[in-house]
């Protein structure tokens, strides 16, 4: 009917719409532009070093294989946000948790040296953790966990993110990731978990979004804490049936 209350939202609507794609839009090419970067960055050192006298052969070989990688996560990331734009189920396969947590701690840790914050991975002594899930979805969500943490240290003294691994427990493994930042006020322990919510200027708030999904696509869960004046995220992942 013209002139409807239905009428009068529909512009509304569709502009809240394309405000949200585009932000997502912005939020993908953020992710991916990382990875990018760290490509041309690679290529250009390889040129360098293969037209030095004599070419240095060995320093051009590890540029070309962190090219690889790079791109082999740039592939991941668009893979990853279809996945969870889509809801569309992914293969499962055992994995061992430690050794994505310490795939998840590599990838971290260019952005806290960068940010000269110190990031530590515990898990010395956990027994062996096998996970039946998506592999790639369980190391990036480790990963934005991890980079969330350390763009949340800000200004703080000391400047620390620290993941802890605990368990078995009941058939569970828990990881912890714990930053020394300001943390966040109480309302935003869930709202942080929505589609490009942030309280973090610049960025768009999709990383924590696609984390919780993907450790809830794996029978887990996700939630925030505040611990005095600091963040814990705590992720409660159930073990593989066959583990012993």
């Amino acid at each position: 009917m013209p002139g409807s209350i239905a009428d009068d939202d529909e512009p509304l609507r569709r502009d809240a719409y394309a405000n949200a794609m585009a932000e997502l839009v912005a939020h993908i090419a953020h992710e991916v532009n990382q990875p990018l970067a760290a490509i041309a960055a690679n290529a250009n050192a390889c040129t360098r070093w293969l037209a030095a006298q004599p070419p240095n052969i060995g320093e051009a070989q590890a540029a070309c294989e962190r090219i690889v990688r790079d791109a082999g996560r740039a592939a991941e990331v668009i893979a990853e946000m279809r996945a969870f734009l889509s809801r569309t189920a992914a293969r499962r396969e055992v994995f061992m948790l430690q050794a994505v947590i310490d795939e998840a701690v590599a990838r971290a840790q260019p952005l806290a040296q960068r940010a000269q914050v110190t990031l530590r991975a515990d898990h010395g002594e956990t027994p062996a953790a096998r996970i039946l899930g998506r592999r790639n979805s369980m190391r990036q969500a480790l990963t934005h966990l991890l980079e969330n943490a350390v763009e949340a240290c800000g200004a703080t003294t000391p400047r620390e993110v620290r993941l802890r691994l605990l368990g078995p427990h009941r058939g569970e493994m828990v990881v912890e990731v714990e930053d020394t930042g300001a943390g966040f006020p109480p309302e935003f322990s869930e709202r942080m978990f929505e589609p490009l919510f942030s309280t973090k200027p610049g960025r768009l708030g999709m990383g924590l979004a696609v984390s919780r999904s993907v450790i809830e696509e794996q029978g887990g869960r996700l939630l925030a804490q505040r611990v005095g004046e600091r963040t814990r995220f705590i992720a409660t992942l159930p073990l593989d049936e066959g583990a012993a």
